[in-house]
């Protein structure tokens, strides 16, 4: 697990995935439908996609830093800018 500037970071992604696009809100699962998260967070996707090998998926669960181990709900897209939380930089 490698943290840059005190944040965990992906510091090995390839190169060839293309520029970020960044989000702004969180990603806190179908729980924050309906009511704004108290999470601050961003997140980005890149455009292009790399192959991985679906054991490997299982694999890093058998022993990551955040204790994950299945996967999560997945929460509507929000329009409502009401329900985003605002993030100071």
């Amino acid at each position: 697990m490698t943290k840059i500037d005190g944040l965990y970071q992906a510091p090995n992604l390839p190169t060839t995935l293309g520029a970020a696009v960044l989000y702004a809100g969180s990603t806190t699962g179908p729980g924050y439908n309906e009511e704004a998260s108290p999470f601050q967070v961003t997140w980005n996707v890149r455009p292009q996609v790399a192959r991985i090998d679906i054991t490997s998926v299982g694999k890093w669960l058998e022993d990551n830093a955040f204790d994950e181990d299945h996967a999560h709900g997945v929460r509507n897209l929000v329009m409502n800018p009401d329900l985003l939380s605002l993030i100071a930089n």
